[in-house]
């Protein structure tokens, strides 16, 4: 089981990796800004844990970004873990259902803290913002579940 879910967490990160990048693509095609989203659910989070980031307004925004992505690298990762231990107890996806099944497990690790915070809402999202957060997880999804498939052949080789 410990290998399925570190198996799955690099898958994850992998996936990540993917998100990343066809989200970076996306930024310099359209020359559309970074999402402030990240850095809002930092600041609600620490507000809501009686807390600040420190430091000056640069350095907090600074801060917030940081660690905003690297929450994200972390949901990333463990969905991957997530995927990796249901593997383990017996689920066996092929990479369309298991890339599927990612994709919605990434959509709903990362949307819904910012929806329950009343950071974003889904519900009143354009057509644009819906693809501009739809199709890096659906990368994301497909990495994850292509790099595990991967790792499931080999050890068997």
């Amino acid at each position: 089981m410990l290998s399925s879910i570190l198996r799955g967490a690099a898958a994850g990160a992998a996936g990540a990796t993917a998100l990343n990048a066809i989200t970076y693509v996306d930024m310099a095609v359209r020359g559309r800004p970074a999402s402030s989203t990240p850095e809002q659910t930092v600041e609600k989070v620490a507000h809501a844990l009686g807390t600040e980031v420190p430091g000056d307004d640069k350095q907090k925004q600074a801060r917030e970004s940081g660690i905003g992505a690297l929450l994200g690298l972390l949901t990333g990762t463990a969905v991957g873990a997530a995927y990796g231990a249901a593997h383990g107890a017996g689920w066996r996806p092929g990479v369309l259902t298991g890339g599927l099944a990612a994709t919605g497990a990434a959509l709903v690790g990362a949307n819904a803290p910012m929806t329950i915070l009343g950071i974003t809402d889904p519900r009143r999202w354009s057509a644009a913002d819906w693809v501009s957060d739809l199709v890096p997880h659906v990368a994301y999804g497909f990495v994850t579940a292509a790099t595990f498939a991967t790792t499931v052949r080999n050890r068997r080789r």
